[in-house]
């Protein structure tokens, strides 16, 4: 790797995902440098076609909620009168950005820890050895919930630990000075952002495709959503933070 100073993007750790092996900035990072390359796999090609159809994930959301009896909008906006932060409280775990997203960490975690998955997966093997699908097939699905699982796994703690930093961060006014494109909260909110939306993306293939669970990961879904809008409500301005390599 070359050693000159000046490929390296001063900073750009403080605003990842610590997800190296998904990232198209290794070479430009100290961080990774001193920690040793590791197995890349195509991480561009990997994020294109994870978000080129956000979109028609949100869409689908609010479909198959509305088909199942509530309004998602209505469900954040009751959520939206507990956004306010008072100087005298130093309990952040109360917020309700707070209360959601680890709501969504424990929920998500106990699913993730049940064998839906795997007798899933147990039950494309059975239908490739009885001839009802072909071995290919079963191993392009197999592979698409693999993927998956792997971006949901590795934001599923990430995304309530940078919201409470987010919360930490704007409950002091010592960032009040700087403008929005440095402000920490700002950039917390960016990458939290990211990790919902990212959390959204790789449910809905596995909404796709396991269709017995469609009311528990509807649930997720919608504690994603929720997050995803309050934050939002919290940190409007957090689209303006320049993350240093990614946003440049």
């Amino acid at each position: 790797m070359d050693n000159d100073d000046s490929i390296f993007i001063s900073g750009i750790h403080n605003w990842c995902d610590r997800w190296c092996e998904r990232c198209s900035f290794t070479a430009r990072c100290r961080v990774f440098e001193k920690e040793g390359e590791r197995d890349l796999k195509d991480p561009e090609d990997f994020w294109n076609d994870l978000s080129q159809n956000f979109k028609e994930t949100l869409e689908m959301l609010r479909l198959m909620a509305e088909g199942n009896g509530f309004d998602i909008d209505n469900i954040v906006e009751e959520n939206k009168n507990d956004t306010s932060m008072s100087p005298e409280d130093e309990l952040l775990d109360e917020h309700a950005l707070s209360v959601i997203t680890n709501k969504y960490l424990f929920e998500g975690k106990e699913w993730l820890d049940s064998s839906k998955v795997k007798d899933y997966l147990a039950e494309l093997s059975q239908q490739v050895n009885l001839g009802l699908m072909d071995l290919s097939e079963a191993q392009i699905q197999g592979a698409k919930i693999e993927e998956g699982l792997e971006v949901i796994q590795w934001y599923l703690f990430f995304i309530h630990v940078k919201s409470k930093r987010v919360l930490n961060d704007i409950s002091d006014d010592f960032w009040e000075e700087y403008p929005e494109s440095e402000k920490s909260y700002n950039g917390s909110a960016k990458i939290a952002m990211i990790s919902i939306e990212r959390s959204m993306q790789a449910w809905s293939i596995l909404l796709d495709a396991l269709r017995s669970e469609q009311d528990s990961i509807l649930s997720l879904l919608v504690l994603l959503e929720k997050s995803r809008n309050l934050l939002a409500d919290l940190v409007p301005n957090y689209a303006q933070f320049i993350r240093p390599g990614f946003d440049e």
